[in-house]
């Protein structure tokens, strides 16, 4: 049977180095299953302890936290060299601990072959994730942090860098709304359709380069409340196929969504857009 051609534009590393065998495993049985491309965040080292990590970890994330503390970025770039996967794997640094240097740790990271970045803006205490805030984690105050993640968004768009931004736009949609049309060109979209459906839709009204991705919620679509196959149906252009797993995990995690867009009722072009075709204008490939 004909396998579906796919792209994952959301994954995590949360890399260790006895990771490697399963990563590479993982990564042969998703291009056997159809996958063309993955995007897959790394995050540089930081001296957490391992508690704090934990404190800034969701629940289905903490399982892949550990007590050590590795530069993740060395890693996947080492693991996609070695392993000759430069037209598979699409790497993204995760910018979300940046506190300094921003600009010349973004550059130095693009030139060392990261395709995009990633970036959170949890300023405060995050109920739905059951997290701590990040600049009370970092210690910094909350407009420091602010600042912080406008240059680097500021400096993506320079750099003419995708960004995968995580934000709850039922809170947060006036900064990022304000920050976005400063730079309108810039190539971002927000995963876990933003925690609102209605907010993500003025979002990708107001900026033409907007996207958003479903991941986090394949029980939710799951149900087919017509609410969501109509979002689905009307902006097909600008929805990502993104997991939220993490690449050392179990594929069926990013294979339920394969499946879920592949069976959906609508047409087959609808379907491969979200599945492929936008993740190509999304990564300007």
């Amino acid at each position: 049977m004909k396998k579906t051609a796919f792209i994952d534009s959301h994954v995590h590393g949360f890399l260790k180095p006895s990771d490697e065998k399963r990563f590479i495993c993982n990564i042969d049985a998703l291009k056997k299953e159809g996958l063309e491309k993955i995007v897959i965040t790394a995050l540089p080292y930081h001296d957490f302890d391992y508690q704090l990590k934990l404190s800034l970890s969701p629940q289905n994330i903490q399982p892949a936290i550990n007590n050590e503390n590795h530069d993740e970025t060395l890693l996947l770039t080492d693991w996609i060299k070695r392993h000759r996967l430069q037209q598979t794997v699409v790497p993204f640094f995760d910018t979300r601990f940046l506190t300094g240097n921003i600009r010349e740790t973004i550059l130095s990271c693009k030139e060392s072959g990261f395709s995009g970045i990633k970036g959170a803006f949890i300023p405060e205490p995050d109920r739905v994730l059951s997290i701590q805030g990040i600049p009370q984690a970092l210690g910094i105050s909350v407009d420091s942090y602010s600042q912080i993640q406008q240059e680097i968004i500021t400096c993506a768009h320079e750099l003419n860098l995708p960004v995968l931004f995580h934000i709850n736009l039922s809170h947060y949609f006036d900064w990022i709304s304000t920050l976005l049309q400063k730079v309108p060109s810039l190539k971002l979209t927000i995963p876990h359709l933003g925690y609102s459906l209605r907010r993500t839709i003025d979002i990708l009204n107001l900026f033409e380069n907007t996207f958003t991705d479903p991941s986090y919620l394949i029980s939710l679509l799951r149900k087919n409340n017509p609410r969501y196959l109509n979002f689905i149906s009307t902006y097909h252009k600008r929805i990502l196929m993104g997991s939220d797993a993490i690449i050392s995990s179990p594929i069926e995690g990013i294979l339920s969504y394969v499946d879920y867009f592949t069976h959906l009722a609508m047409p087959d072009h609808l379907k491969n857009a979200i599945l492929r075709d936008n993740a190509y204008t999304f990564l300007s490939l």
